[in-house]
């Protein structure tokens, strides 16, 4: 009789994978899940952010005057000081993504919140000169640069990060109300200051957009505030390219 025939291969059979085909094999696998990945991740669009306007928000914080406008809503050019002394414009902004807000020195609530959310905000991106919070205060009459900048020394203000704007009355309320819409308007808990702000943090984008509000005596609103701002960086980061092709 013949010998018996194997039904399986042996060690040495033709049928079984040396080392080096399966290291191919590994290699094409994670070809393949990576491609997958990288597919799936360029037809999932980035996250945005809504473009605000002053039909969007609350009437309560919006001039009569705006109340209907719901288009190409932007930031109006200013004249502030801040707490160094030095005039800002909107020319030191331009192309940044902002962090507004209006609070006054003296204010015993909210204020102090909102003081310890800002300076979060401000360590998360203090090495980045695309980030400028700016303060306004509420109280023009009473805080002056010198009690600004005490201000800033007792809660870690980076003076290049973050900016406390005092101004002409006029200034700061026409700011608050036409362009910002952080303050409410009379009737709306009016007190004998020249007016009342909100809790409110206001995201501005690198085209003077209004692009979000945040309640800024809240840690989870902070912490989302922050991650905004880096979609916004994205997208100036994007924009800056796509107008340096078109030159």
């Amino acid at each position: 009789m013949g010998s018996a025939v194997p039904l399986y291969g042996t060690k040495n059979s033709t049928m079984g994978l040396n080392k080096a085909e399966y290291y191919k094999i590994g290699i094409l696998m994670v070809i393949f899940v990576g491609g997958i990945i990288w597919a799936i991740r360029i037809q999932t669009p980035d996250p945005k952010l809504p473009i605000l306007n002053p039909s969007d928000l609350n009437p309560a914080v919006v001039a009569d005057s705006l109340e209907g406008v719901g288009i190409n809503h932007v930031v109006a050019p200013f004249i502030l000081i801040d707490q160094t002394g030095t005039v800002r414009t909107e020319a030191d902004v331009q192309g940044k993504i902002r962090v507004v807000n209006y609070f006054f020195t003296t204010c015993p609530s909210i204020c102090k919140d909102m003081a310890h959310h800002l300076r979060t905000v401000q360590a998360a991106y203090r090495d980045n000169k695309a980030v400028q919070l700016l303060s306004h205060t509420a109280m023009p009459e009473y805080d002056t640069p010198e009690i600004l900048a005490a201000y800033a020394h007792q809660n870690q203000v980076n003076p290049h990060r973050w900016w406390l704007l005092t101004g002409e009355p006029e200034e700061l309320n026409r700011l608050a109300r036409t362009s910002y819409f952080a303050v409410l308007e009379a009737g709306q808990g009016w007190d004998e200051h020249s007016f009342i702000h909100t809790e409110n943090l206001v995201l501005v984008d690198h085209k003077g957009r209004l692009r979000g509000y945040y309640d800024g005596t809240s840690e989870e609103e902070t912490s989302l505030l922050i991650a905004h701002i880096g979609w916004l960086l994205k997208e100036r980061s994007a924009d800056f390219i796509k107008s340096s092709k078109a030159k």
